[in-house]
């Protein structure tokens, strides 16, 4: 049975830790080594949680230009797989700004690259192959209304005994608004007054349950997004690799939600 395992908020602390480890990848579009946001902290973390192996066969959905499973394709001896449309169906079209990823894809060919999103039960994707499969600050990337067919899809391409590996950018929703909502969630009358909404971990959390995964695991609470030692994206990210780039913009910091789902 699909099962929720673990559940936590990126931290300062792990960053630093993965950091000291030494962990790099070879630079590629919106990624370079001397990054401290995020996504710097989220792939040492699907590497030390995936608990890869020689042989496993392993996909990074929606890894568009990442080279983590080409990392781990050389240091594990894995058969590598990306699923990305880049952007067809979310309307960003990454190509537009980083390259042809037909071009990509001719110059990484120990990885096998699907040109289609999840969530349509395409015979290119499998049922019951992959060993893990991961996601890095992508899912919140997709349509609302598309969410849960992807994530069932995921599901279905997951071999017995298998895992799926999961961070997701949430959005570190300001204190008294948080705040309110956790109020309001005690005493429901006041939601007539405070038009407010719990923040996006509850949300993914029952996105997860409804996708037929049970949760055995405690979940971050939302007013652990107000703590300092949880990991927000960096200003020099956002000014550096968000478009457009190296140029002054709104600067909301995300957080990263961690989860690990098994078939146990």
């Amino acid at each position: 049975m699909l099962t929720l395992t673990h559940a936590s908020l990126a931290t300062i602390d792990e960053l630093f830790r993965y950091k000291s480890r030494q962990f790099r990848l070879d630079d590629f579009p919106g990624y370079t080594d001397d990054q401290w946001g995020i996504k710097a902290h989220n792939r040492p973390w699907i590497e030390e949680h995936g608990r890869f192996a020689k042989g496993q066969k392993v996909i990074e959905v929606g890894g568009g230009y990442s080279l983590l499973v080409k990392h781990l394709s050389e240091k594990y001896e894995l058969e590598a797989w990306i699923g990305d449309d880049f952007g067809a169906v979310s309307g960003e079209h990454m190509w537009a700004r980083w390259g042809d990823p037909s071009e990509w894809e001719r110059a990484n060919p120990e990885v096998r690259y699907v040109l289609k999103p999840f969530g349509s039960c395409t015979s290119e994707y499998p049922g019951g192959y992959f060993d893990r499969i991961f996601t890095v600050s992508t899912l919140e990337h997709i349509p609302g209304h598309l969410r849960l067919a992807v994530l069932k899809d995921m599901h279905r391409c997951l071999t017995p005994g298998g895992k799926e590996l999961h961070t997701i950018d949430v959005p570190t929703t300001p204190p008294q608004a948080l705040l309110q909502a956790v109020v309001t969630a005690r005493l429901p009358l006041l939601s007539r007054i405070w038009r407010t909404r719990w923040s996006d971990i509850r949300t993914w959390v029952e996105l997860i349950r409804a996708s037929g995964v049970r949760i055995d695991t405690s979940i971050p609470p939302e007013l652990g997004l107000l703590d300092r030692r949880v990991l927000v994206e960096s200003p020099d990210v956002v000014y550096r690799f968000y478009p457009p780039n190296n140029e002054p913009k709104p600067y909301s910091p995300a957080a990263s939600l961690l989860l690990v789902i098994e078939d146990r």
